[in-house]
């Protein structure tokens, strides 16, 4: 208990000391000098040299420019996968890293980077297609079907992207011995293709 009366004690101590709490005798009232400047579509807060005369003599006044809105989040091409140039660098790495590995034959390694790609986007309909594909040449046939559909239900009508995802399927089915379930998932992956 005196630990936290001390802790109150010594940060009461700083903010008055640096100016952030005030008594009442130090109070002054603040208006809003906000401007839009018509040159760079932002808005410009401003003082006064006056306010700055009578608050503190070493006060310099410089605007404050409130920063532009952020872009917006990485839009999918036509295939469903994000162009590299508004990817998440941690995403486009992940996927290079896991395509090397592929082709290395190293499987394990790739799953293990696109689930740590999907980490970082989760909605991401191309990496749970991938997933799928890398589950396929793990003889994971169960884990290939439903990472597929996963897929299906964030491509956003993907029509590319659901035949692939429904080829694969078709492919997984055949595999496990489904042949009535193959045929089923080849006709839809057909459907969208044509």
């Amino acid at each position: 208990m005196l630990r936290n009366t001390q802790i109150l004690a010594i940060s009461a101590a700083f903010l008055l000391s640096s100016g952030c709490a005030t008594n009442a005798t130090t109070r002054t009232k603040v208006e809003d000098r906000t401007l839009n400047d018509p040159n760079t579509n932002r808005t410009v807060i401003t003082t006064s040299a006056e306010d700055a005369k009578t608050t503190s003599p070493t006060v310099q006044t410089t605007p404050y420019v409130i920063p532009p809105a952020p872009q917006a989040l990485p839009q999918q091409d036509s295939s469903g996968v994000y162009s590299s140039s508004n990817a998440n660098a941690a995403v486009t790495s992940l996927v290079s890293s896991a395509d090397n590995s592929i082709k290395h034959g190293d499987y394990k390694a790739a799953s293990a980077a696109i689930e740590r790609a999907l980490r970082h986007d989760p909605k991401n309909a191309d990496l749970w297609h991938r997933l799928a594909q890398v589950r396929l040449r793990q003889s994971e046939y169960a884990q290939v079907e439903s990472l597929s559909l996963k897929s299906n239900s964030l491509s956003n009508g993907n029509k590319p992207l659901m035949a692939r995802n429904w080829s694969l399927i078709s492919k997984a089915r055949r595999l496990r011995g489904d042949g009535a379930g193959a045929d089923e998932a080849e006709a839809r992956a057909y459907q969208l293709t044509h």
